[in-house]
C-alpha cells in the first residue's frame, strides 16, 4: 500500500470523525426535536433545572476548561423549545437588571469554571466562567457573590490560564 493511499485513508477518517463530532455538538439541537432524543446523542446533561413552566432546562457545560455552555429549554410535552450558548458578553449584561443568587447564576450559566475567595480575610466568592468575550477574547467572567449567595457585581479579565507565561533567563 502506498504512502499516498494510507495519507488519504487517514485524512477521510479524520474527515468523518470531525463530522461526527460536528452532529454530537448542542448547537446542533433543533426545536421541536424530543428532550429524549438529545441526551441519548448528547450524554446526561452537566445540569438540569425545572423550567417555570414545568418544562426542563438542559445545560451542557464545557467548564472548567472550555469556553462554552449550551443552553436547551425542554417543554412540559418533552419537545425542544430552543438552544442558545450562554457564555456570551451579551448574555452576561443581564447580570445588570434583577436579582442575582447563586441559584439564577447556575440556571442561566451553568457551573463555573472555578470558585474562589478574594479579599484579605477572603470577604468574598468569585465565580469564574470562562467564555471568548465579545467572540474574540480568551476572557473569564469574575462575580462576586457573598457568603449568602447574593450577587454583587461582575466584571470581565482576561483568562490567565490563556495568557502567554514569560520565562526569565531566556
Amino acid at each position: 500500500m502506498s504512502i499516498a493511499l494510507l495519507l488519504r485513508r487517514g485524512a477521510c477518517l479524520l474527515g468523518m470523525a470531525a463530522l461526527l463530532t460536528a452532529c454530537a455538538s448542542p448547537a446542533g439541537i433543533q426545536p421541536g426535536e424530543s428532550g429524549s432524543a438529545v441526551t441519548a446523542r448528547l450524554g446526561r446533561p452537566t445540569l438540569e433545572r425545572p423550567l417555570p413552566n414545568g418544562g426542563q432546562r438542559l445545560i451542557y457545560s464545557s467548564q472548567p476548561m472550555g469556553q462554552y455552555a449550551w443552553i436547551t429549554d425542554v417543554g412540559p410535552d418533552g419537545k425542544v423549545i430552543g438552544t442558545t450558548q450562554a457564555l456570551t458578553s451579551e448574555r452576561f449584561r443581564m447580570l445588570d437588571s434583577g436579582h442575582w443568587d447563586t441559584e439564577r447564576l447556575l440556571f442561566e450559566f451553568g457551573p463555573p469554571a472555578e470558585i474562589t475567595r478574594v479579599g484579605l480575610r477572603g470577604e468574598q466568592i468569585v465565580w469564574g466562567y470562562r467564555f471568548r468575550e465579545d467572540g474574540v477574547w480568551n476572557s473569564l467572567m469574575y462575580v462576586y457573590v457573598t457568603d449568602k449567595g447574593v450577587v454583587t457585581r461582575y466584571h470581565p479579565g482576561p483568562d490567565p490560564l490563556m495568557e502567554p507565561r514569560f520565562q526569565l533567563g531566556m
